[in-house]
């Protein structure tokens, strides 16, 4: 689970590598990203504008995901085990991920690497 920076959306991820966006005042559901992964999302987190959501899964993936467009703008790939936790860094140019192989990358989120 994770709260937008105003407070105004939650985002979930499911067992089955759904990822959902709620409205909290009314419950609405805002957006649904039925395939953001192949296995259970285990971290999910806004950007800083509320613009994006990243998460990592069980399958060893990171992925960028688009609220306007509903769609997966990046995949980055490279974690040996599943992902454990994923983060935006403060200026939004790098995304940082911990995984259950024992590393902490850092990727840039203007390339996919």
């Amino acid at each position: 689970l994770a709260f937008s920076r105003d407070s105004e959306m939650l985002a979930s991820g499911s067992e089955g590598g759904q990822l959902t966006v709620w409205k909290i005042s009314t419950g609405q559901m805002l957006r649904k990203f039925e395939k953001a992964h192949s296995k259970g999302i285990t971290c999910v987190q806004f950007s800083k504008d509320n613009s994006q959501l990243v998460s990592a899964s069980f399958d060893m993936t990171i992925h960028v995901h688009g609220l306007k467009s509903g769609k997966t703008l990046k995949e980055f790939r490279g974690h040996t085990s599943y992902v454990n936790s994923v983060t935006f860094s403060p200026d939004g140019h790098q995304i940082i991920s911990a995984s259950s192989d024992g590393t902490v990358k850092v990727w840039n989120t203007k390339s996919s690497e």
